[in-house]
């Protein structure tokens, strides 16, 4: 019977194109892998390699044809290796992914006032691309993720949390500092102390704001201080403005929170699971929704 090993050295062969360099990627002898192939040939009943070349060795028709199906067939044992392992892993927890980071702030938040919530729930700090929402589910990475569409697939459910929408923390010595509300051409020019990842809020205030400098940090200890100790005006929403962070962010008082009246000012989130998920994951979303915030 092939195994998978020997399907690994006919693709790495494939890539690399002579026996020598594929044995030396996969840190094996020439001769081992000579008689994988050999093996390989004899199983399948049908030449793989063309040796009419001197000292050159070539995939046949049939060859590359096998080499191709063989990375298609290792690929789906790494996902149904990836699969089982990630379902064992989710056994005995709730993890929780998102798009965005304002929805795990919030939840995180939510989770330290409930001692269960608190044990039970894992939140993926690291944000997913949207794109691959429905994957992260179906592949057992994930139980729940945030998402910022409904997700139409007869695996999920795909429900309704609420709204963000961002204020932004303005020097209490610039000019609009003064005004109630601003849209975001009105914060043309600016430089702006940001968190390095906002999930899909990235492209939408880069794209509304015209002229804007925006100086990413990873480190949040460092923006704190950013904040703290510079005029940069920073973007908060009404799921972090509460936060401990945010405060920690206002202490010095020398920003005034203003309201963004703008029409793009505004990302819906939902809650999206697999059905065999929901008796866990529901609880959770209906309380998101309930205490969703409705003021920043």
């Amino acid at each position: 019977m092939t195994d998978f090993e020997e399907l690994r050295q006919l693709v790495a062969f494939q890539r690399f194109g002579t026996l020598s360099a594929a044995a030396d990627e996969l840190h094996i002898t020439q001769p081992t892998m000579t008689r994988a192939m050999r093996r390989l040939e004899r199983e399948v009943g049908v030449p793989l390699f063309d040796r009419s070349a001197k000292n050159r060795l070539a995939l046949t028709p049939a060859g590359e044809l096998a080499a191709e199906e063989a990375k298609k067939l290792l690929e789906a044992y790494a996902v149904f290796l990836e699969k089982i392992r990630n379902e064992v892993n989710l056994h005995n927890k709730i993890v929780v992914a998102s798009v965005a980071p304002g929805p795990l702030c919030f939840l995180e938040h939510i989770a330290e006032s409930n001692a269960d919530w608190r044990k039970a729930i894992t939140i993926h700090g690291e944000l997913i691309n949207p794109d691959t929402a429905l994957d992260e589910l179906v592949q057992r990475k994930s139980t729940m993720v945030i998402t910022d569409r409904e997700i139409d697939d007869p695996r999920v459910d795909s429900l309704y949390l609420g709204k963000e929408f961002l204020g932004v923390a303005i020097d209490n010595f610039t000019p609009i500092a003064q005004r109630s509300s601003v849209t975001f051409a009105d914060l043309a020019g600016l430089s702006f102390a940001v968190v390095h990842d906002i999930g899909p809020w990235k492209g939408l205030v880069e794209a509304h704001t015209p002229n804007a400098q925006f100086l990413y940090q990873q480190d949040l200890a460092a923006l704190e201080q950013i904040s703290r100790y510079s005029t940069f005006p920073f973007f908060y929403s009404n799921l972090t403005r509460r936060l401990r962070l945010t405060d920690e962010r206002f202490m010095t008082h020398t920003r005034t929170p203003i309201a963004i009246d703008d029409p793009a000012n505004r990302i819906d989130f939902y809650a999206t699971f697999l059905h065999i998920n929901r008796r866990v994951t529901l609880p959770i979303q209906q309380h998101l929704a309930q205490h969703w915030p409705q003021a920043a």
